[in-house]
């Protein structure tokens, strides 16, 4: 059950995007209507080999790595997390505007992503502040409260209309609205500390100001309900675009998927909301961005608008990213098998299977990296997603090839590469995702 409780543009290339529109426009022309598969994978090739690869500029104040990668294991839970810079950012020779921070402290879990506003210059100092001082606070603030309180996880087991629970559903919430509230004022610290600083007023060539650090923030923890059942108490905020989604991957596939946030806009079509704008940290507007609810799930998917946008609408495309995930071997599937163990019409299907598809990498063209797309999978098999959900062990045997060619162990890496070379067509943004199985 979920409850909210109160407590209280498409962004555009520079090189000349016009110049790629144009060839891709000019070529579409050209491929034959007869065969719509044929197009669509004719067209999505041709949009990769237009990209070109310009590395970080080393001549801007605070400069981003090309890739962020964060693995960690506990016996609680696993995090996986990638960040990469988009091709639009390498095809400009500019940054990439994404951050995220993750923390698993004792039977705790959080999670904290963030984009920054592709018009704004600073907008990644302002995703790197806000996610380290939110995660900060929370890793603290839940560690006080749970020591302070022992015999709130006893609370949390009860019902969800018991006012002991209730109450204990606020005490959480209310650490996860004034994580934002933290974040805000590191952003606004950060704005401050540089406003005189020169090297950042010539880049603009203004004064800057707050906006010029703009940027989402999406929240989430994950606690752990001491019973026998699996369940967990899942908290979320989210101010910005981006997507928070539970899967739980052992449910039917009509019940498997939960979204805890909503993607809001700005005043204008195609903006977002961010975090300095202040007004959005009212408590009944902070109240109103929070989920708590009691479930069973195992994994939770936290990312930017890089990934969301490429599995638009959510409520039904987050089975098709998880499937991604499994075919490509980031997320361990749970069903093992050998061919042993299939039946012959289970071996027939394995049979039909496709290769991975391959494009080539905009870092090195000469360089082509496979993966496998589980829309590709569906035509192959002719199965649609709902039946692939309840056969999972295909996405596992469909994986074996991409792992061995990605040549390593480490989730984390496996997670960049996929996000770093998949290929949809008018996708170009920075990637952000981070999985938790919890």
């Amino acid at each position: 059950m979920e409850k909210s409780y109160k407590i209280i543009l498409l962004k555009e290339p520079k090189q000349n995007m016009a110049e790629i529109k144009t060839q891709e426009a000019e070529k579409i022309k050209n491929i034959s209507d007869e065969h719509a598969a044929d197009q669509e994978k004719e067209i999505t090739n041709l949009t990769a080999t237009l990209w070109n690869y310009n590395p970080v500029p080393e001549n801007e104040p605070e400069p981003f790595p090309e890739y962020v990668i964060r693995y960690d294991k506990t016996e609680c839970s696993e995090v996986i997390g990638a960040r990469v810079r988009g091709k639009k950012h390498k095809h400009e020779g500019s940054n990439c505007d994404d951050w995220f921070e993750c923390i698993t402290d004792e039977d705790i879990t959080c999670i904290v992503v963030s984009d920054g506003a592709g018009s704004k210059k600073y907008s990644r100092i302002g995703a790197k502040t806000a996610c380290r001082s939110a995660i900060g606070y929370l890793s603290s603030a839940f560690k006080d409260l749970f020591r302070k309180d022992p015999e709130i996880r006893e609370r949390l087991s009860l019902p969800t209309d018991d006012e002991m629970c209730i109450d204990s559903y606020k005490k959480m919430a209310g650490i996860v609205q004034e994580s934002m509230i933290k974040a805000y004022n590191a952003v606004e610290s950060a704005y401050y500390e540089r406003y005189t600083e020169k090297q950042y007023y010539e880049t603009v060539g203004r004064e800057i100001n707050i906006k010029d650090f703009s940027s989402t923030l999406l929240l989430a923890v994950c606690i752990p309900i001491d019973t026998d059942a699996k369940e967990k108490i899942i908290i979320s905020c989210q101010i910005g675009d981006g997507m928070i989604a539970l899967v739980n991957s052992e449910d039917d596939y009509e019940k498997s998927v939960k979204l805890m946030g909503e993607a809001d806009s700005g005043d204008f079509s195609g903006e977002t909301d961010f975090l300095v704008n202040k007004k959005l940290l009212d408590p009944v507007n902070l109240a109103s961005r929070t989920k708590v609810s009691k479930v069973s799930s195992d994994i939770i998917l936290i990312m930017t608008d890089g990934v969301a946008d490429d599995y638009f609408p959510n409520g039904t495309e987050i089975h098709r990213l998880y499937f991604d995930l499994l075919a490509n071997g980031i997320i361990a599937c749970s069903t093992v098998v050998s061919t042993t163990d299939l039946s012959s019409k289970q071996i027939e299907i394995i049979k039909k299977i496709p290769e991975p598809v391959e494009y080539p990498w905009i870092n090195d063209k000469s360089e082509m990296v496979g993966l496998n797309y589980t829309k590709e999978i569906m035509s192959a098999l002719d199965m649609p997603l709902n039946e692939l959900w309840d056969n999972k062990y295909v996405a596992y045997l469909a994986s074996a090839k991409v792992k061995e060619k990605m040549n390593t162990d480490d989730p984390s890496q496996r997670l960049k590469i996929w996000l770093d070379n998949y290929v949809e067509r008018g996708s170009f943004d920075d990637r952000t995702l981070v999985i938790a199985r919890i």
